[in-house]
């Protein structure tokens, strides 16, 4: 019996491109509810650029947010969990990805990791672009390693299609971190290059979460559609992927109908009967 759904926000719950959540998907995450199943949404987004994207009042009780950096009890907002580099671990990181001419931004500790700090030099990535733009006033431009003062919550470099093998060296030179790839919510296209603390991914923080619930994850069903769901997924004990996700990751969990299609009602209505 299922006890527990994890599900991915955008282009999973929320397709790409859309702002507001269907009127089927609502009702089947309500349905969920009344069924005594905890919903968790497990997003690489922070809370404040959730909070700008659904409007109040989504039918889920836990959050695991910024890739597993923070989980907040979603009914009274209440952060549970936070995890974060150190000042040595941020200054560690900016050092080696100076060395590349690529541009970056620092997500600051959370719950302010909606403020950051960026590099940005020349050609400037039109995605990396945009994303400072969808921020107007929270980045700050820095000129060295030596502007950086503290912690962080994550790095993110944006890269593009034929830079993907950059994404292997980084991984491989902070080996020490966790290094995971996602795509863009914004031109669906870059490839995300997400920085985080040792061990920080969406799967090991819905671990926290259901021991402190006393649920496995095998009684758990999970819902994603991109590489940084792979963590949660390959732990859940019935684990899905929306039709539009890349063929790799279609070819290696269960499909569902797509995001645009209500992929989350069909997954949910599927779980109730696990």
């Amino acid at each position: 019996m299922i006890r527990a759904i994890i599900i991915d926000l955008d282009g999973t719950t929320l397709p790409r491109g859309w702002n507001s959540l269907s009127e089927e998907n609502k009702k089947a995450l309500e349905e969920a509810g009344r069924a005594g199943i905890t919903r968790v949404l497990a997003t690489g987004r922070s809370v404040f650029s959730f909070r700008n994207a659904l409007p109040e009042g989504l039918p889920i009780d836990y959050m695991v947010f910024s890739s597993g950096a923070g989980i907040m009890h979603w009914n009274d907002q209440r952060l549970l969990c936070t995890r974060e580099l150190s000042q040595e671990e941020t200054l560690d990181i900016a050092t080696m990805l100076w060395e590349y001419d690529i541009n970056f931004t620092i997500q600051q500790p959370i719950p302010d990791n909606h403020h950051f700090l960026y590099r940005n030099t020349s050609p400037l990535h039109e995605d990396f672009r945009r994303r400072v733009e969808n921020y107007p006033g929270l980045g700050t431009s820095i000129q060295s390693t030596r502007d950086i003062r503290g912690g962080a919550t994550q790095f993110l470099v944006i890269l593009d299609s034929k830079q993907l093998q950059l994404h292997g060296e980084i991984q491989e030179k902070l080996s020490g971190y966790s290094v995971i790839r996602s795509t863009s919510p914004i031109d669906n296209q870059a490839i995300w290059t997400e920085i985080f603390a040792r061990d920080v991914n969406k799967g090991s923080s819905c671990q926290i979460l259901l021991d402190q619930l006393d649920i496995r994850y095998d009684e758990c069903a999970g819902l994603g559609n991109d590489y940084n769901d792979i963590d949660f997924l390959e732990r859940c004990g019935h684990p899905f992927i929306v039709a539009n996700a890349p063929e790799p990751l279609r070819g290696k969990f269960n499909n569902v109908t797509s995001d645009t299609n209500n992929g989350l009602a069909e997954f949910i209505h599927t779980a109730l009967t696990l």
